[in-house]
């Protein structure tokens, strides 16, 4: 990995984990999924029609066509990424399915990398995919949730000494973890799609990220506008969670165009573990600044924030 590859992975990493430190206070749900797309798409619309008016959209001899496949594509990835992290929410803790989601994927995009994509990493920098991916794991284990709220697997959350019917629970957890997996299998995917879109298919990084934000925005739009329920629950989102949505519109884009920018230089069994250290600084947002978890779950999460800063140690030096 190049040190400008790097920097950009790191750099990505910090304003990852500001805007999921947004998106947690937001309260999240399918509206609040579209407004973020809402604002992508206008706050990055300079920045797209500059790419596409210098010609600077789509490499030289790039097919146009192809182009739009590509974006449409990843769109619909993102989108089903995003539907499947907000199912997970519904149904398990944040500490559960989050980790979850962001160790299985780059995990997955590594394996596939190699198989897909012939890249052979070094021993040991596979080794500090394997501790990073297993120190997410580990961040998921147990069932307490931020602040020590239990969740029902409707997403309800309880207070501690209330009652909890142990089927629902292990229904909720299980549904948790299948989400939290799923949701892993598509950020696996939409990493080694947007790597093969950026690199191969010549697709400018911050015009796929911008066109990945319209486009989710266009395969909304129809549902939220033309129905009453879904355009009251805009509404309503528009009135509780414009000001977050705000902050993840402007900030998650800029995160995910550094890690494009990245891999269009460096191969992904590199880029996609590394990124991951977002999940270290959000679990020390988490401890410090929104206090979660009793002392049990800072231990456990100290560990695993330390076998995921060993692992991106491994991928730097090697």
């Amino acid at each position: 990995m190049t040190g400008s590859a790097l920097a950009l992975v790191m750099g990505s990493a910090v304003v990852h984990a500001t805007w999921n430190l947004a998106a947690k206070k937001s309260g999240g749900g399918i509206a609040y999924v579209y407004l973020v797309a809402v604002f992508g798409s206008v706050f990055w619309a300079p920045l797209g029609i500059w790419l596409i008016l210098t010609g600077r959209a789509i490499a030289p001899g790039a097919s146009a066509v192809a182009a739009f496949v590509y974006i449409s594509c990843a769109s619909l990835l993102h989108l089903a990424y995003f539907v499947s992290l907000q199912k997970g929410y519904q149904c398990g803790d944040l500490s559960l399915v989050y980790p979850l989601a962001r160790g299985t994927g780059p995990l997955i995009s590594s394996i596939l990398a190699i198989i897909l994509y012939g890249e052979r990493p070094s021993v040991p920098a596979f080794m500090g995919a394997l501790l990073i991916a297993g120190g997410a794991f580990f961040l998921a284990g147990g069932r307490e949730g931020a602040n020590g709220i239990v969740t029902t697997p409707a997403g309800e959350p309880t207070t501690p000494g209330e009652a909890m019917d142990p089927e629902r629970t292990s229904a909720g957890q299980s549904s948790a973890i299948y989400y939290g997996l799923l949701t892993g299998v598509f950020i696996a995917a939409y990493t080694l799609w947007d790597k093969y879109a950026v690199s191969t298919g010549g697709v400018n990084p911050l015009f796929l990220e911008w066109g990945t934000c319209l486009g989710r925005l266009i395969m909304m739009g129809p549902g939220f506008l033309l129905t009453p329920m879904r355009r009251a629950s805009l509404a309503q989102a528009w009135r509780d969670q414009r000001r977050p949505a705000m902050i993840v519109g402007l900030l998650s884009p800029a995160s995910y165009m550094m890690v494009l920018s990245a891999l269009a230089v460096s191969p992904v069994t590199y880029i996609a573990p590394t990124r991951e250290i977002s999940i270290l600084l959000g679990t020390l947002a988490g401890s410090r600044l929104l206090l979660e978890g009793d002392h049990r779950v800072r231990t456990r999460r100290l560990i695993a924030a330390t076998a995921m800063a060993l692992g991106v140690v491994a991928l730097a030096i090697w």
